[in-house]
């Protein structure tokens, strides 16, 4: 992804601390095109749902596939919750998770298929998010 989507990410990300926020990235072939927030239904600091009509734009923007989710951990780490890891629907997306713990955030990725979670890396200037070797 490029710096500046890298930015805006974590710019909503970080617009309010006190609830989980959430969003989608957009692209194909590894290659972020588009950050899409969209508003976390909960409203809740532990956990996040998207759906609504916001939910579904965004969606579209995708063509129902998105490259990555994202949602910030405003109190906890960079790393999926039991109930992340229960409710990843999407096995072809990746799932990007921003604490706000530590400054600057810590943003990490993972793979996430039938429970089992992998993590893959960030590449942030080239447009790729691709699986660390």
């Amino acid at each position: 992804m490029s710096q500046a989507q890298f930015d805006e990410m974590l710019a909503g990300a970080r617009s309010d601390r006190a609830q989980e926020m959430c969003g989608l990235l957009a692209g194909r072939d590894g290659r972020v095109t588009r950050v899409l927030p969209v508003p976390n239904s909960l409203r809740s600091p532990v956990a996040y749902r998207m759906d609504g009509p916001e939910f579904v734009e965004a969606m579209k923007a995708c063509d129902f596939e998105p490259l990555a989710i994202y949602h910030s951990h405003p109190h906890g780490p960079a790393v999926p919750s039991p109930t992340d890891v229960a409710e990843a629907l999407y096995p072809d997306s990746i799932y990007v998770i921003i604490s706000f713990v530590v400054e600057p955030p810590s943003v990490r990725a993972f793979r996430i298929v039938r429970g089992e979670v992998s993590e893959v890396g960030i590449k942030v200037d080239e447009g790729r998010m691709t699986k660390d070797e």
